[in-house]
C-alpha cells in the first residue's frame, strides 16, 4: 500500500513538473493544456508522463483509474478496521491470561478438592451399578427358577 501511495505522489509530482515546464517553454500547436473546474468520475484514468523519441515528454492516460484508487482507499479502511478489531481481541485475551496467572493456589486446591469429590461420587455410582447388576442377575435366576417350577407343575397337571 505504501509503495502505491509513493508512486502516486511521484507520478503527480512528475505531471505537475511537466505541466510547469510546458507552460514556461514555447507552446506548440495542438498541445494546449486546459485548466479549470472539473469533477472526476471513477472511470477516469490517471495521467502519466513518458519520454518519446527526441526527448519529448508526452502525457498519456495510465491503466490506473480513479475507481482503482477509491477501491484501494476502501480496502485500506477495511484493513484498519479489522486490525483494530484484532488488537482489541488480543488485548482482551491478554487481560484474561494475566488474570488467570494472578489467581493464587487456592483456586487450584479448590479445583483439586472438587475433582476428588467427583471421583468419589463416580466410584460410589460404579459400586451402585455393580450392586444393581448383581440384583438383576439374582432376579433373572429367580425368574428362571419360577419358569421351571411353572413348567414342572404344568407337566404334572397334564
Amino acid at each position: 500500500m505504501l509503495s502505491v501511495r509513493r508512486r502516486s505522489w511521484m507520478m503527480a509530482a512528475g505531471v505537475a513538473g511537466l505541466l510547469g515546464v510546458a507552460m514556461a517553454g514555447p507552446v506548440q500547436a495542438g498541445s494546449a493544456v486546459r485548466w479549470g473546474e472539473f469533477s472526476a468520475s471513477s472511470t477516469d484514468r490517471l495521467t502519466g508522463a513518458s519520454v518519446e523519441a527526441g526527448n519529448t515528454y508526452v502525457l498519456k492516460s495510465s491503466s490506473i483509474s480513479i475507481g482503482d484508487i477509491e477501491a484501494l482507499q476502501a480496502g485500506q479502511k477495511r484493513s484498519e478496521s479489522e486490525l483494530q478489531s484484532l488488537k482489541t481481541t488480543v488485548e482482551g485475551q491478554d487481560r484474561a491470561f494475566d488474570e488467570f496467572k494472578r489467581k493464587d493456589g487456592s483456586s487450584a486446591s479448590s479445583s483439586d478438592s472438587q475433582l476428588s469429590s467427583l471421583k468419589r461420587t463416580l466410584d460410589a455410582q460404579k459400586s451402585t451399578i455393580e450392586r444393581q447388576k448383581d440384583e438383576i442377575d439374582g432376579l433373572k435366576r429367580s425368574l428362571d427358577d419360577l419358569k421351571r417350577s411353572v413348567e414342572t407343575l404344568s407337566n404334572k397337571v397334564k
